[in-house]
């Protein structure tokens, strides 16, 4: 058989494409259903990376043979599988036919047991368009119980290729009546998570103070609206007259933040409640201390995507792991961005000389200049810098973050650089110190950066050489001028 030509569902799902759908989910010991399991690639990487046990289903008779010890098959039509025959299930992954993608979706979000995710392709299309019911539906579904992400053509270099525009579908089934928060707080005080004491994370009593605030909030939500509800129609005489029977003088319900009367599902007001909650953990995890201008772009789009997850404390937890075990990645890429930043705003502020793009082996120079700094107008003249605030004064502040990150420094212990010279009225011409340097600004723009400590500029130096695999000089040969 030729499962290309013959079979125009069978687009086999790339490894890399896997590893972006099932980023930041947990799936050791799960039990997972892969609905359209194809020839196993998602199979075999749910089995590589811990999962439990994995049952799929597969029309095909050719792959079916393909799937053979790999996993045990439930069906062969996913379609009529039953919410009885899943209901131990955990995760749902699924690259369903893209002609049909929003019935697979739609009919895993119906047969999924409570607390289970569910994380597919589809077209992307499917997410966009609006002249069609059948889209309208899946895409509040979306809206409501998940999240959506789009990832190009990610199967323009597949084994099959296509140009087709793919997204990633994560939705979030939850419980029912008294077990719809079940699984909400940790149920064992003693927890080893309860010994989180990382500086900058959030404490557990913390988390758990919110999620309980956010379980309560919905419970009396429930118990508002109901009351609401029963208050209006009480109030409300119909005998037949639309004007009297539809506009009471007061009516109870819900009420947006500036004030306006909205209708209010009871699963948007959780979505709402999640997010809300999410910012605050994100402002307690300070994530963007140490964060570059580069990073700060990566760090919302990921805060994005996270605010609709369901607020528990095991994503919680999950998530303050995954800050916990990637902060040396992001700081090393902050480092990256600090050095090539002094290079690129002068010539003279590494050893490479214009050429610090394509030179390799080179250094950041211990006195660096960096342009536009300070404004100075001679109409008005001040003895005492001013900053211009063209954007550069930022980019320093960048410079600062990585040299907290390599040397232990509090950022928050080194005094706003505006602050300082605000109100100490530093002078033209004189030197100051700042933070990791001695500073000196001149009246044409320029300030002048000097690393107080040798070591710590080597340190700078070493610390970016390592990640570039470059090999540096052991002395500079260069001693600071007073």
């Amino acid at each position: 058989m030729r499962l290309f030509t013959d079979n125009s569902d069978f687009y086999p799902t790339p490894e890399e494409v896997i590893n972006t759908m099932m980023m930041g989910e947990n799936i050791i010991g799960k039990v997972i259903l892969e609905p359209s399991a194809g020839s196993g690639n998602i199979v075999r990487w749910l089995k590589n990376n811990g999962a439990g046990e994995v049952i799929a289903c597969e029309k095909d008779n050719h792959l079916q043979k393909l799937l053979a010890g790999e996993c045990q098959l439930l069906a062969e039509d996913f379609l009529s599988v039953t919410a009885e025959q899943v209901s131990h299930i955990d995760y749902i992954v699924m690259n369903p036919p893209f002609n049909e993608g929003i019935r697979h979706i739609r009919h895993a979000f119906e047969i999924a047991p409570a607390g289970c995710t569910i994380v597919a392709l589809c077209n992307s299309t499917n997410l966009e368009k609006t002249w069609n019911s059948e889209y309208v539906t899946f895409q509040e579904l979306v809206k409501l119980y998940g999240n959506s992400e789009y990832i190009g053509t990610a199967f323009d270099t597949a084994e099959r290729k296509t140009d087709v525009g793919i997204s990633i579908v994560k939705l979030y089934k939850e419980g029912e009546a008294d077990e719809e928060f079940a699984d909400y707080l940790f149920s064992n005080e003693d927890d080893t998570l309860n010994s989180n004491e990382t500086e900058g994370l959030v404490q557990y009593n913390l988390v758990r103070d919110l999620v309980n605030r956010y379980i309560s909030a919905v419970k009396l939500f429930d118990e508002t609206m109901a009351a609401a509800n029963k208050i209006n129609d009480m109030a409300r005489f119909d005998d037949g007259d639309r004007t009297r029977a539809h506009y009471l003088p007061i009516e109870f319900g819900a009420y947006s933040f500036d004030g306006k009367h909205i209708h209010v599902t009871r699963q948007q007001y959780k979505k709402q409640m999640q997010r809300y909650y999410w910012r605050i953990i994100f402002d307690k995890l300070n994530m963007e201390k140490y964060a570059t201008n580069g990073l700060r772009e990566q760090l919302n789009r990921f805060i994005e995507k996270q605010v609709e997850v369901p607020f528990t404390m095991h994503n919680v937890y999950q998530l303050l792991n995954m800050v916990i075990q990637t902060t040396g990645q992001r700081m090393d890429k902050a480092l990256l961005e600090a050095f090539d930043l002094i290079c690129s705003l002068s010539a003279e502020n590494s050893t490479a000389g214009e050429k610090w793009k394509t030179n390799a082996n080179y250094m950041v120079n211990r006195k660096f200049i960096v342009p536009y700094m300070t404004s100075y107008d001679a109409r008005w003249p001040r003895d005492y810098v001013t900053l211009s605030y063209s954007g550069n004064e930022t980019k320093v502040i960048d410079v600062v973050k990585a040299l907290c990150y390599i040397t232990g420094t509090n950022y928050d212990s080194i005094r706003p650089l505006n602050g300082l010279i605000y109100e100490s009225k530093i002078p033209y011409g004189e030197w100051f110190e700042w933070g990791f340097f001695r500073v000196k600004a001149f009246k044409k723009g320029t300030m002048h950066f000097e690393f107080l400590d040798e070591a710590i500029w080597a340190k700078f130096n070493q610390a970016v050489a390592k990640q570039r695999g470059w090999v540096l000089p052991k002395k500079s040969g260069k001693k600071r001028k007073q």
